[in-house]
């Protein structure tokens, strides 16, 4: 099993499978990140420090490289509840803090 850090639940072409995906909160990520090794494809400055502030562990590795869920992997999410007005923006006005702009949650691929 493999254990991802995305900013983006969005399943990359070819993945198709079954998957889940729940809530988590702030204790429940900062839990999952000191549980053991992840691969982090965060792709943003912002979204990291946001991670970093509310779980107060190290942010996570910068890396915008593929990620592909196989069977048995999940990946924690951490991702803004809507789309940038204009994508020209985005890693430069993300919301910071307002916990109310984030959404955590946990997919995983079962088959």
């Amino acid at each position: 099993m493999t254990r991802w850090l995305l900013n983006s639940a969005v399943i990359p072409a070819g993945g198709y499978g079954t998957y889940t995906y729940s809530a988590m909160d702030a204790a429940e990520l900062g839990a999952w990140l000191q549980a053991g090794l992840y691969i982090s494809r965060i792709g943003y400055p912002e979204t990291a420090a946001y991670i970093a502030t509310i779980t107060g562990e190290p942010a996570p590795a910068i890396s915008r490289e593929l990620s592909a869920l196989h069977p048995g992997d999940e990946a924690a999410v951490v991702r803004l509840r809507y789309r940038l007005a204009d994508p020209k923006t985005k890693g430069g006005s993300l919301p910071g803090r307002d916990p109310a702009a984030w959404e955590i949650g946990l997919l995983r691929r079962l088959r």
